[in-house]
């Protein structure tokens, strides 16, 4: 149900794209689980040192990313040490994150047991963490696309308005001061029809990893979701994504363009 792409931009990555399908005519505003990826051969045993630093770096993560939307940490010593973050959408309700990330642990404790390398999206948050030290750095080697099934009728144009769109929200997310690294937009394409877009990175980048992180999500989409009317990848440290429908919370900071 995968397939592997190589993308110029990211040359030196195996980038695995895990394509499934999700009905995306569902309700606009609503948290899914997308997917989780357990790695089984990170598995420890269950009454091992680095087993119980897993326990108290998930810990760690609900209750700091339930508060501030976002929590990068490492927890434990030497071969021990594990390396964990947490993030939640930039325009979901600490609310609605908290019940995210907490939901999202439990699932992984339930399904996920004693392993060390995991990813986990939701459409509110993600949590992924590691034996390795993933704090600042660039994760598109693994990532989750999906797409709605219509096509536009215009893809020219289309295309062309998509692209300026994200232009602007990729600046905006990228603003000094913007520590959520959080754009989102919406551009009117007739009196019936609204284009709505967003983009994130994971607060522990630096600027520059994020830019390089949304360029690349930004430059996949086309290859993946062809001309059709809402489209999304994601990896642990970025996303992008754009539909008809809209699917963020309100925000004083969205960009609206006309044309």
């Amino acid at each position: 149900m995968g397939s592997s792409f190589r993308h110029p931009l990211f040359i030196p990555f195996l980038l695995i794209i895990l394509l499934y399908s999700i009905c995306w005519t569902a309700q606009a505003y609503s948290n899914t689980l997308q997917l989780k990826s357990c790695n089984h051969e990170s598995k420890v045993s269950p009454g091992s040192q680095v087993a119980a630093n897993i326990r108290r770096l998930v810990s760690e993560l609900v209750s700091k990313a339930a508060v501030n939307g976002f929590a990068a940490t490492m927890y434990g010593n030497n071969k021990y040490k594990v390396y964990g973050r947490a993030q939640c959408r930039g325009d979901v309700s600490n609310a609605e994150c908290r019940k995210c990330v907490a939901g999202a642990a439990q699932l992984l404790d339930k399904e996920c047991p004693n392993m060390a390398d995991i990813r986990i999206w939701y459409d509110y948050c993600t949590i992924r963490y590691s034996l390795e030290n993933i704090i600042g750095k660039i994760d598109t080697d693994f990532g989750i696309s999906d797409s709605t099934k219509q096509n536009v009728t215009d893809p020219e144009a289309f295309n062309k308005t998509l692209g300026g769109l994200f232009t602007k929200i990729e600046s905006q997310a990228l603003m000094p001061g913007n520590h959520k690294f959080l754009g989102t937009g919406q551009v009117k394409l007739s009196k019936s029809t609204t284009l709505y877009a967003l983009v994130q990175c994971a607060e522990d980048l630096s600027p520059e990893n994020c830019a390089g992180c949304l360029k690349f999500a930004v430059a996949f989409l086309p290859e993946l979701c062809g001309n059709h009317t809402g489209c999304y990848w994601s990896c642990s440290t970025c996303l992008a994504r754009y539909n008809l429908k809209k699917f963020f919370f309100p925000l004083n900071s969205t960009i609206i363009l006309s044309y």
